[in-house]
């Protein structure tokens, strides 16, 4: 990276004026005019924060300085009356120069002083400083993977699991505080990746791609309302370079993978790229004790052991197209694909007893899984910063195509090998979703300090799954049955039509409030093949979120916030196709789902001195009304069916504790403690389920000499409450080290996962009335991973991108 020595010389120079003046001025000094005004960047249009002003005068030497707020406004009195000169001056831009005659009084100034890009290529020099781990920002905590050397070579829930206030479980489900209905999106941008399933999207993008990571626990009028728990956004690294990229590839006994990532610009133009090849192997085991209770007496035990080995190649890109007409305007487009296959084969062992111990019956099922899926977002972004500084206005636009082929083929035969009988399920699904939507943000006043930002947004869905099912109970060459019963199309369509007022201002002595609504309408229609059993529902959502915070000292925070937020069901929740590859173990979608509404409180407070450590402490409380959950029930024959009801509602409350700091400069520790009690009721199932949870997870990371770095991770999650049952406690640990080859841009990463443990195990239990039954799963993960990533290129200052958010459709597997 180069430097411009002048613009150092000059910001060196403002603060030499800055820490110097108040003493040489401490003195009787005759007091003068004022004089005020906003600093704003003539590119961009926007604020610039801490700009060095300095006034000096007939003779050049300095009288006196001052910097420029967060707003971007400044107030600095003269020493008396006379002629002076101010010299306002920021890294990145040319200094500015203006006279001053305050001989006659205040001299006059425009509002805003526009400072321009400096041109000049900047002197090489090594950075020494960078990023906190963890900081803390209006409404939300930010996560910085980047400075994190375990993250390479990693996924992005290998990412998300060190980042605070969030919980990753051994399968890949990311919940906040405890709840797994949140929003994840990739800057800014919803994704129709995540939404078919956060899981598994999340494993198909790589940790080198991801710069930060934003948690907004009470997102405002802003942003859609669905996801109750929050908001997770993604960051990826934005090349800022002419012609740059990195190569990264890294393989273990578990998974390869390659990731090519290039950006490049000329002129007006520019492009960015990156790709993601990887073949990811999953093997685990599971083994279930189910007892069927009739008058709380046992009536028959089932027993089954599960085996998975499952190899599962995907790949994914994004390519993303610049064009910069002017100064103020910007146009892009973004396109992001994925395919794959995902297998899911299994073998398994079951065995049924009645209470006398003699066995009803036994048996083995094979089920070849297997679901082909295919998908892309494609959107277009205009933006442009108009007049005043703050003002702006975006328009976007997305399509986003997917669809996916999934089927089971189950043979079930006898411990001795005999023939029983064989399943077919055949399933096609497509999807469409389109997206209009524009914002335009206002400065009230000229500071800045009032803003007003609205916007609209339109989203149309149409989703069709068609599903045959056929059955056989005598062996090849026999020809399967066609089961008329089972077998159907379910279309579903569903439009979201939204507005937003959002009103930010800032007070005097620290004090910021911001309040806001966002009204969303939603139509959602259903039917099956010829108009049976069609359904549609009509929903007017008033969606409120306000923020009062005060600033205590420069270092201390204290925020006081409310949100209202829904989870609105999608066609993987209400799909009626039966996965019936294991007859004991049913899972279907339930048609008549409705949203769930929360309403969420939260106070936090935030320490950041200057010595670098970042202390936040966040209690909470949250209220979900007829809220989505997991029902499993079982009939005369012991057979379980799981299906997603709106039965209850919850009440959550608790803490999250995040911290980060330096032992020693070359020793730095990171953690979080999150502490939440769930209290499920169910007056309808007559269900209380009660009891609290925690998870603490600690990260820390040493530089030795010769450009090498150690880390290492741990996480435990406690036993958690589900509205059946509970989860026993889990653990997860990492060890990395990592060597940078400055000459060639060659950084070698090497992870021990679970080094200790050849599984990562946790049960699942479910007591009621009619049964009782536990579920022990095994996961292995325990690997050695090497990875290599080379970059190259030169430096160039890259814009940041808009793009839409759809961050409204509930993932499959939340909870």
């Amino acid at each position: 990276m180069q430097l411009n020595y002048h613009a150092i010389f000059l910001s060196l120079f403002g603060t030499t004026l800055l820490t110097g003046l108040p003493r040489a001025f401490a003195q009787n000094v005759p007091s003068g005019p004022t004089v005020r005004a906003v600093i704003a960047d003539s590119s961009s249009r926007q604020v610039l924060p801490y700009v060095t002003i300095g006034v000096v005068n007939e003779h050049g030497s300095p009288v006196a300085a001052a910097y420029s707020k967060e707003n971007g406004t400044f107030s600095l009195q003269l020493p008396g009356s006379g002629h002076f000169r101010l010299v306002v001056s920021s890294v990145g831009h040319r200094p500015l120069h203006l006279p001053l005659n305050a001989a006659h009084g205040a001299p006059a100034l425009p509002d805003t002083l526009w400072l321009a890009t400096s041109s000049r290529q900047l002197g090489e020099v090594q950075v020494v400083a960078r990023k906190q781990l963890i900081e803390q920002k209006p409404g939300m905590l930010v996560y910085n993977a980047g400075n994190d050397i375990g993250n390479k070579g990693g996924t992005a829930a290998d990412v998300l699991r060190k980042a605070p206030a969030l919980n990753v479980d051994p399968q890949g489900n990311v919940t906040m505080r405890g709840s797994g209905t949140l929003r994840i999106l990739v800057d800014g941008k919803y994704s129709g990746q995540m939404a078919r399933s956060a899981a598994d999207a999340l494993n198909m993008m790589p940790a080198d791609i991801i710069q930060s990571v934003e948690i907004v626990t009470t997102p405002s009028a802003k942003y859609d309302a669905e996801g109750a728990a929050g908001v997770i956004n993604i960051i990826t690294i934005k090349n800022g370079k002419s012609f740059s990229g990195a190569l990264e590839v890294t393989a273990s006994n578990w998974e390869q993978a390659i990731n090519p990532r290039v950006s490049l610009s000329r002129d007006k133009w520019n492009m960015s790229f990156h790709g993601h090849f990887h073949r990811l192997q999953d093997k685990s085991a599971a083994i279930t004790e189910r007892t069927s209770l009739k008058d709380g007496a046992p009536t028959q035990t089932l027993f089954q052991e599960k085996r998975q080995n499952n190899v599962m190649p995907h790949t994914s890109g994004e390519l993303t197209v610049g064009f910069t007409p002017d100064s103020v305007s910007e146009l892009s487009l973004n396109v992001n694909a994925w395919l794959g296959s995902w297998p899911d084969g299994s073998r398994q062992t079951t065995r049924i007893r009645l209470p006398n111990g003699t066995f009803a019956d036994a048996y083995l099922q094979d089920a070849r899984k297997k679901e082909r899926f295919l998908g892309a977002d494609i959107s277009l972004g205009y933006n442009r910063k108009l007049k005043r500084p703050g003002q702006e206005f975006t328009a976007m636009a997305q399509v986003s195509p997917t669809g996916g082929n999934s089927s089971y083929a189950s043979t079930q035969s006898a411990e001795d090998g005999k023939f029983r009988s064989r399943e077919e399920n055949f399933s096609k699904t497509r999807n469409t979703e389109y997206t209009l939507q524009a914002d335009y943000s206002h400065p009230l006043s000229a500071d800045g300090a009032f803003m007003l930002e609205s916007g609209i947004k339109s989203i149309f869905r149409d989703a069709n799954n068609n599903y045959d099912v056929w059955y056989a109970d005598a062996p090849p060459p026999a020809a399967l049955d066609f089961l008329a019963d089972r077998s159907d199309k379910f279309s579903y369509s569903q439009t979201v039509l939204a507005g937003y007022v959002l009103m930010k201002m800032k007070f005097k002595h620290g004090w910021y409030a911001e309040a806001g609504a966002r009204l969303e309408h939603t139509g959602m229609e259903g039917k099956m093949r010829g108009g049976k059993d069609a359904f549609s529902n009509t929903l007017l959502n008033f969606v409120p979120t306000a923020t009062l915070s005060k600033k205590l000292t420069d270092e201390q925070t204290l925020s006081l916030s409310y949100a209202k937020r829904l989870t609105r069901p999608y066609i993987w929740d209400l799909n009626p196709n039966a996965d019936a590859s294991d007859p004991s173990n049913i899972v279907v979608g339930n048609p008549s789902l409705l949203p769930e509404i929360m309403h969420q409180g939260e106070l936090s407070y935030g320490f950041t001195p200057s010595s670098g450590l970042f202390l936040n402490l966040a209690a909470f409380y949250k209220q979900t009304d007829q809220s989505i959950f997991d029902l499993t029930t079982t009939n005369d024959n012991g057979v379980a069916t799981t299906q997603k009801q709106n039965l209850a509602g919850n009440r959550r409350y608790g803490m999250n504790f995040s911290s980060a700091f330096s032992i020693t400069p070359k020793w730095n520790m990171n953690g979080n403690f999150n502490l939440n009690r769930l209290d499920y009721e169910s007056r309808a199932l007559f269900i209380v389920s009660k009891g609290w949870a925690t998870d603490v997870n600690v990260n820390t990371m040493y530089k030795l000499p010769g450009n090498v770095s150690l880390q290492a991770f741990g996480e435990y999650s406690t036993r958690q409450v589900t509205f059946q049952g509970h989860r026993t406690p889990w653990f997860f640990y990492s060890f990395s080290a990592k060597k940078e080859l400055k000459e060639t841009k060659m950084t070698v990463t090497i992870s021990a996962i679970n080094p200790f443990n050849n599984t990562l195990s946790q049960t699942e239990v479910i007591n009621t009335a009619a049964f009782r039954s536990s579920v022990l799963n095994r996961y292995y993960d325990q690997s050695l991973k090497l990875t290599l990533n080379w970059e190259f290129g030169s430096m160039f200052e890259q814009k940041a991108r808009k793009k839409i958010s759809n961050d409204d459709v509930r993932e499959k597997g939340g909870e």
